[in-house]
Formats: structure tokens, sequence, C-alpha cells
């Protein structure tokens, strides 16, 4: 089957890992597959990196000229390559596509949306999406929501989570201790880790006011936390200010970027993502429970569809947050490449 994935985002951000994920995916099943994208991308580099052709053009380019262009140079390539399938992850350009599905039935077009932002429902939108698109694919039940909320038909959409390389995150029992002994950690110590950029919306501030509550407070006193990212809009610095206010500073590791996080991630005794906004697309999340790592998240985004609901709390109460790093469900989820696969599959077959 022929596949253009239309992945026109700026940066490697979570919609374009899903997408370049899935494109990788497709193609390891045999599938030919050419990846469309801002020129010079992130996601165009990630997409070469896996062996993908891609095609750049800028479609996110409000001048008349450069559209023109990109309209007349898509047309020609459609015409050759003859996709039987067209998926778009951004919603720039996406009418374009629309249009040409509504005045041909060459190809069948799929709108995915992993966007924490509420689709726009003026009459246009509603059109393109129910009339002129096959299928819709959100990332989680409440995109989901949306939609339906706009009074698009439920058979139309399907909730597809995504997937993560099983070859590469499983349980790891030798890497786990070669991590631990790199960093210090005993093996009684309980280790809880988060990863991430140190940007404010992914939560390392409940996490340590959690953290510090059951040391301090609770006695707890064989927790470690393990803080695995780098610097974004705050800096190590900032966080570790942070750590000895709360008197945690003794009890807590950084690692910063690694080439090796499948086995830091075995290295924890639990993850939390922290998450304070979005997430609408969880990969670290899906990565250390593959790893067999319980995962505690934060009631934000698609978070609490991912794992038991015991394991959820409240995004602003780091009490609720130190309780389920207490009692949590040990039970793990696993969506993997072959998952992500095979769901995609069923959904473009049902077309």
């Amino acid at each position: 089957m022929k596949f253009l994935q239309v992945i026109n985002v700026r940066w490697y951000n979570a919609t374009a890992w899903y997408a370049v994920n899935l494109s990788r995916i497709l193609q390891e099943h045999g599938h030919k597959v050419v990846v469309l994208g801002l020129p010079g991308s992130p996601p165009i580099k990630k997409a070469c990196e896996h062996g993908l052709e891609v095609l750049e053009l800028n479609l996110n380019s409000n001048n008349p000229l450069i559209f023109y262009k990109n309209q007349s140079e898509l047309s020609v390539f459609i015409k050759e390559y003859k996709p039987e399938i067209i998926n778009c992850h951004r919603g720039e350009f996406f009418w374009w596509f629309a249009f040409n599905r509504f005045k041909n039935s060459n190809f069948k077009l799929i709108r995915t949306r992993g966007d924490q932002r509420k689709p726009s429902t003026d009459v246009f939108n509603k059109i393109i999406h129910d009339r002129w698109c096959d299928k819709i694919i959100t990332s989680s039940n409440k995109i989901k929501n949306y939609y339906l909320q706009m009074g698009i038909n439920t058979d139309k959409i399907e909730v597809i989570y995504g997937g993560v390389d099983t070859r590469k995150f499983y349980p790891d029992h030798i890497e786990r201790n070669r991590i631990r002994k790199e960093f210090n950690f005993k093996e009684e110590d309980f280790v809880v880790g988060i990863v991430g950029r140190f940007d404010p919306v992914k939560g390392h501030e409940i996490l340590i006011k959690a953290i510090s509550h059951l040391y301090n407070e609770e006695g707890f006193n064989n927790i470690k936390l393990f803080i695995v990212g780098f610097d974004s809009i705050i800096s190590k610095s900032q966080l570790q200010e942070k750590l000895v206010a709360h008197k945690i500073d003794n009890i807590t590791k950084f690692a910063g970027f690694r080439d090796d996080i499948p086995s830091v991630l075995n290295s924890f005794d639990l993850g939390v993502v922290a998450s304070v906004g979005s997430e609408t697309i969880c990969r670290v999340g899906m990565e250390i429970m593959a790893c067999g790592v319980p995962l505690v998240v934060s009631n934000i985004g698609t978070l609490p569809e991912l794992v038991e609901k015991e394991n959820v709390y409240q995004f602003d109460n780091y009490i609720d947050l130190a309780e389920k790093i207490k009692n949590h469900s040990k039970k793990t989820f696993i969506f993997s490449d072959d998952k992500f696969y095979q769901e995609y599959i069923n959904l473009v077959n049902s077309i």
C-alpha cells in the first residue's frame, strides 16, 4: 500500500514523533511511504534517519506565490506517486487535500490530531472533516469528544494512542543494575524517576514537593528522586535551588542527555509523568511501561487513559501525588509498534 504522511511541523514534538514513528513502522511492514514536511525541519531529518523517502515543501507559508508553487508541485507529485492513503498530521494545508479528495476519489484521506487545542467549529471545517475526509484519528478520547461535539459521526473517529519500539524498550535487569550502580542507588532504594525537558509544563516542582512531603514529613527514608532531562525554560540550577529549599537535594540525582534511555528507565522503581498541561501524546509514559516500570500520571490530556485509575492524581495536588507514589498499581500496559501498526491498518482497511 502507498502512503503519503504529511508532517508539516516546525520542531520534533509529540505530533511529529507520532507521525514519523508511524511512517517508520509502515515501511518496516513493507508499505511504500513518503513523508511530506517543511524544508530542513527536524521531522524531515528524523524521517531521513529512518531511511524514509521525503518531500520538502513550505506548506505553512501564507505567501501566494509559494502557495501556488506548493499546490502545483503537489498536484504533479500525487498524479505520479498515486498514493492510496494521504494522512495529514497538522491542520495547515489539510483543507487543500480535503478539497482534492472531494474532487476525485483516487486516494483516501485521514486526519490525525494529537493537538490539545479544540478544532475550529466553523461550517467549513465541519464540512471538510465530515464530508471530504474518510477517517479521523485522535490520540485521546478527550480530542475525540471535541469532534463529537462538532457533530462528526462517532464511526468516523478512532482513538489510536501510538506505540514504542519494544525491541529497544523492555525490562532489562542487567541494565537496571548498571545504571543504579552508576548513580549510587542501592537495591533497597525506591527510585522515582521523571523524564523530560526542564519546563514548568512538565511538573517537576509538584513532584519535588511530593517527594519532600514523603521524605521529610512521612519518614519515607529510602525514597530517591531521579531527574532525567535537560535545560529548557527552567535550568538545572533552578531545579537544584528548589531541591535545597524542600530539603531533598541529598536524595536527588540528575542525568542529563543520555543515549541509553531504555537503560535509565529500567533503573526506576516508579515513573511519574507530572505534566500540568498538554500531553495529548505521551511517548515517555509508553516507554516507561514498556520497560516494566509502573507509572503514575497527572489527570492531564491522554494520561488518565493509559494507566489504571488508581495511578492518576490531581495535577496540582502534591499530597495526592505523594499518596499515589506510596500506593499505586504495579500493572503496566504495552503500547507497542505492532499494536500501533495493527490498529492503524485495521482503520485503513475499514475505509
